[in-house]
């Protein structure tokens, strides 16, 4: 579904730069019927969700989190639910008949928190064609870009992911100020080392 060539992020965790798919469900379509019902879907449906980024995490869910959007579409085969995200290695496209299937679960394992997904945004009135956001995330070079905390996360991925299929209803997430809040967060926390050291050099 796209390969791009791989590149360390700031995690040294080698980024792959490809599409991984997960079917929920029995049926398991082939490569080329998956591109023809891709081709043909209409999105009918869009959420983005939030959720803490693991349950050690939960109590900093309002402003380190995990942000993925879930889609339906409808083709000549019935309606599917979607989900698709980034992350350390990899961009992430599920489908299934269940909605809650790419809700709460990632790749087959339930995801990493005890708090649900929370709704962010919703819009019910679409109708773009999948072909066309399977276009524009190859035509911008997402499997390309990487992956980096402050900046090229999950967030700023599912904002261009969601702006693209609900415009002009556009989430008002800023890159930036994660990158501002991550360099105070490595600030406020060099604090007491720095008193430390500071303490032994006037002894």
């Amino acid at each position: 579904m796209g390969k791009s060539s791989s590149k360390s992020s700031t995690h040294g965790i080698e980024w792959e730069g490809n599409i991984k798919y997960y079917q929920y469900g029995s049926q398991r379509p082939t490569h080329e019927q998956l591109m023809k019902q891709m081709s043909e879907g209409h999105i009918t449906h869009i959420r983005l969700y939030k959720i803490a980024l693991s349950n050690l995490m939960w109590f900093a869910d309002p402003l380190f989190f995990h942000a993925f959007v879930t889609f339906r579409t409808v083709d000549h085969g019935g309606e599917w639910w979607w989900s698709i995200e980034k992350n350390q290695v990899s961009l992430v496209l599920q489908r299934s008949k269940i909605d809650t299937d790419v809700r709460d679960y990632l790749q087959g394992r339930k995801r990493r928190s005890f708090v649900n997904p929370k709704i962010l945004l919703e819009n019910k009135i679409c109708g773009m064609q999948f072909k066309l956001l399977h276009s524009y995330i190859i035509i911008t070079d997402q499997l390309k870009v990487g992956y980096k905390f402050a900046n090229l996360n999950c967030k700023g991925f599912a904002k261009k992911v969601y702006d693209f299929m609900a415009v002009p209803n556009c989430w008002d997430y800023d890159p930036n100020n994660d990158f501002k809040m991550f360099s105070s967060l490595l600030v406020f926390a060099s604090l007491p080392i720095a008193a430390i050291l500071f303490r032994k050099l006037r002894r």
